[in-house]
C-alpha cells in the first residue's frame, strides 16, 4: 500500500534513552499529528485510495495512541550475542499514529523530529496501521514500533519486568517467529542473526 510522504527529513538516529517514555516529546509529537489531521483530510479528498478513506470519513478521523519508532541497525543485529536487547534499539525521533474512523483503523500519520521541530511527514500507510491494530487488539499500554529496515520486519515492542518483549507483525520464514506471538526480544534477535549475517547490506 502506498504512503504519501511530505518533505521527510529523517532525524539522525541516536541511542535509546534510559526511559522508554519521554512525555515532553510525546506531547509535542501529538500536537504535530493533530495538526497533520487537517493535511490528511485534504489528501483524502484528492487521493482517497492512498489515504484509506474519503473526504467525508476523514472529517471524523481520530488519532490512536502513538507508537514511538525504534530501528534495529543491521550491523548491530549481525553482531548480536545475547546482550541486553534494548541496547540494539536506536531512537529515530519518529512517532507512528494509527488513524481510525469509529472503531476501524483506516490510515496513519507519521511524525518526525527535524531541527528540534515535530512535523507530520507521512500519511496513509494503511497496511501497517491495520496490521498493528490486528496484533494489538484493544491493548492501550505504552508500546513502540520496532523496525528492522534491512530485513523488512516490524514488531510491536513493550516492556515487561525490565525486559523488551516483541510481537511480530509477520510470520518470519525459517524461524519460529509468528505473527501475533509475543516473546522475549532476545529470542527474536537471536533467531534473526543468521538472516542478518546473510544480508548483502544493500537497501531493500
Amino acid at each position: 500500500m502506498r504512503t504519501i510522504l511530505l518533505t521527510c527529513v529523517l532525524a539522525a538516529a541516536v541511542p535509546l534513552a534510559a526511559q522508554m517514555n519521554d512525555e515532553k516529546s510525546d506531547e509535542s509529537a501529538t500536537r504535530a499529528a493533530t495538526t497533520g489531521l487537517a493535511t490528511l483530510r485534504a489528501l483524502a479528498e484528492k487521493a482517497p485510495e492512498v489515504i484509506g478513506m474519503n473526504e467525508k470519513d476523514a472529517g471524523a478521523a481520530q488519532l490512536r495512541p502513538p507508537l514511538r519508532v525504534m530501528f534495529v541497525p543491521l550491523d548491530k543485529l549481525k553482531a548480536y550475542h545475547g546482550e541486553e536487547a534494548f541496547a540494539l534499539l536506536l531512537d529515530v525521533k519518529t512517532y507512528f499514529y494509527a488513524v481510525s474512523v469509529g472503531a476501524e483503523v483506516r490510515s496513519s500519520i507519521t511524525v518526525k523530529n527535524a531541527n528540534n521541530a515535530w512535523t507530520a511527514t507521512e500519511f496513509g500507510n494503511q497496511a501497517l496501521a491495520k496490521r498493528i491494530a490486528q496484533v494489538r487488539g484493544g491493548a492501550t499500554a505504552a508500546a513502540m514500533l520496532v523496525r528492522i529496515p534491512a530485513l523488512n520486519l516490524d514488531f510491536v515492542g513493550t516492556e515487561s519486568g525490565g525486559k523488551l518483549q516483541l510481537t511480530s507483525l509477520f510470520d518470519v520464514p525459517g524461524t519460529d517467529i509468528r505473527m501475533g506471538n509475543t516473546v522475549d526480544a532476545a529470542h527474536v534477535f537471536a533467531a534473526l542473526v543468521p538472516m542478518a549475517q546473510a544480508h548483502n547490506g544493500l537497501p531493500t
